[in-house]
């Protein structure tokens, strides 16, 4: 199979020697030392080899969640870019970052009920005032009629 990247098979075999040597700088570049490689134990090499897996993965899943909110954040944009629309305004861009583990779900979401709870008694604190000042002025009109 000509111009494929995957290597014919040998026609002699490889020393284990050779074999080791060439996979050598593989797993210099996933951060095993010399004396780690050559001397440790057989396990320590697949551990990196997993643990370099694992990175990648991570990286990706990093990769992925910064084109989300990209993504979110040109959504939040799009009525403004329309250029026929008058008066679009943007849409709102999340306040936070998006939770990793369900307690953080859980944590922001606690918080959300908290800031809704707050604001609604304020505005009932307020309509209470103003129905208080309301009845005083009332209460004064009343008491100057007679």
């Amino acid at each position: 199979m000509d111009g494929d990247d995957v290597e014919s098979e040998p026609s002699e075999p490889v020393s284990l020697t050779e074999f080791f040597t060439k996979l050598f700088p593989v797993y210099m570049a996933k951060g095993m030392s010399y004396e780690e490689y050559w001397l440790g134990p057989v396990w320590l090499a697949k551990a990196y080899r997993e643990a370099w897996e694992m990175k990648i993965r991570q990286e990706e899943w990093a990769r992925h969640r910064q084109a989300a909110y990209i993504f979110e954040a040109l959504l939040c944009a799009a009525p403004v870019l329309k250029p026929f629309v008058k008066d679009a305004k943007p849409g709102k861009f999340p306040e936070q970052p998006w939770p990793l583990t369900q307690r953080e779900a859980d944590e922001q979401q606690a918080e959300r009920d908290r800031r809704g709870y707050e604001m609604a008694l304020a505005r009932r604190k307020a309509e209470i005032k103003m129905r208080m000042e309301q009845a005083q002025e009332q209460g004064a009109d009343d008491d100057g009629d007679d």
